[in-house]
């Protein structure tokens, strides 16, 4: 009786994994903002490989849930003139 190891499902190092062009497509910016925001530490967690910059999608959704901002609904303040 031999033990043998079960069949890689997914063999694709990068699944889970989009690269910097299809992360600006879906963010709908340029590569110049992708670049910029990176450089002033404003952008998701990133991966080099070579010369490749690739963004976990797990890392992305957490980084925007973490930018998420709650409205406060307060009653307004009387406007100038009001109605007469």
């Amino acid at each position: 009786m031999t033990d043998t190891l079960p069949a890689p499902t997914e063999t694709n190092i990068f699944l889970g994994y989009i690269d910097e062009a299809e992360y600006c497509r879906q963010r709908g910016i340029s590569l110049r903002t992708a670049q910029r925001d990176r450089q002033l530490r404003q952008s998701p967690p990133y991966t080099v490989v070579g010369q490749r910059v690739m963004y976990r999608i797990d890392s992305i959704r957490t980084w925007l849930l973490e930018r998420e901002r709650q409205v406060e609904r307060k009653a307004s303040a009387p406007r100038a003139g009001g109605r007469k």
